[in-house]
């Protein structure tokens, strides 16, 4: 294997979100957390590259807003966890967080620097990657603005407030309209979960987002059945967002097909996962990619 991605694009992105809409299309999309962060720092350049390279439909990246109103690529408020500087990316600008170098996952210093939100559709654009943008519902506007400049609607997907009922969604951006794809993430534990989830209807390009701890729950019974309405996105990332069906469970444990197997059976047409190498190796194994 080459100690560097391959440079060529997949299929066009946009063609590729639109077949998670395809009610009789089988295939189960995969979706990288913060891209390939156990080959690059989270949220960076190359781990959008590297999640390109294993093949995977979708990377999930967060964004937050400078001193200077431009939109960043990062998951955390602070820049201690991940960067070499400190304090709230708020208090800085965009030139002072740009010359700071990402860390790895084991904490030390990279060669590599936070990407802008149009840095990150330009290099998606270029891998042939659709874009998840979590993190960014409190600068929704900015973030539907800096699509919208770079023609990427059609190849990005928009989180919305996790709960967030369309109505109310639209009173504090109205600038939504068809050609934006949402995802409504909903805890399937509210007792309003129901009516949440149904008021994406009025959308036509809507992901739902189910998270859950509780299996046995009536309302994750019926997934499958939402996914009538709308393609269902589960997260394998941690127990308490899929009851215990996670990533670890499936890699160190031996059990994909009571895990990511699982989640495929209770509806899942998007299966977002820290483990994209193991889960696309079990998908074509099983005829799903």
């Amino acid at each position: 294997m080459s100690l560097h991605p391959r440079m060529e694009a997949q299929q066009d992105p946009a063609e590729r979100l639109n077949a998670i809409f395809k009610a009789d299309n089988r295939k189960i999309f995969v979706a990288a957390h913060r891209g390939d962060w156990r080959d690059a720092p989270e949220n960076s350049l190359p781990s959008l590259r590297w999640a390109a390279w294993l093949g995977v439909d979708i990377v999930e990246m967060d964004v937050k807003l400078t001193s200077d109103g431009q939109l960043i690529v990062m998951h955390d408020l602070s820049l201690d966890r991940t960067t070499t500087g400190s304090g709230p990316v708020s208090a800085h600008t965009t030139a002072e967080v740009s010359s700071l170098h990402l860390r790895a996952g084991t904490g030390h210093p990279t060669a590599y620097t936070v990407p802008t939100f149009a840095e990150e559709l330009d290099a998606a654009r270029e891998k042939g990657q659709i874009l998840d943008v979590d993190q960014g519902w409190n600068n929704l506007p900015e973030v539907v603005k800096e699509v919208r400049a770079h023609g990427a609607s059609g190849q990005v997907i928009l989180n919305v407030f996790p709960n967030t009922p369309y109505d109310a969604l639209m009173k504090r951006v109205p600038d939504i309209s068809d050609d934006l794809t949402l995802m409504a993430i909903v805890n399937m534990a509210r007792p309003d979960a129901d009516n949440i989830i149904r008021s994406y209807s009025a959308h036509k390009r809507t992901i739902i987002q189910c998270i859950f701890a509780d299996e046995q729950s009536e309302p994750v019974r019926h997934i499958a059945d939402y996914g009538k309405q709308s393609p269902i996105w589960i997260n394998s990332l941690w127990p308490d967002q899929n009851a215990g069906h996670d990533d670890d469970r499936a890699v160190d444990q031996g059990s994909e097909q009571q895990t990511w197997g699982w989640l495929i059976e209770h509806g899942a047409r998007v299966i977002q996962t820290d483990r994209p190498r193991e889960l696309m190796e079990y998908l074509k194994q099983k005829g799903l990619r």
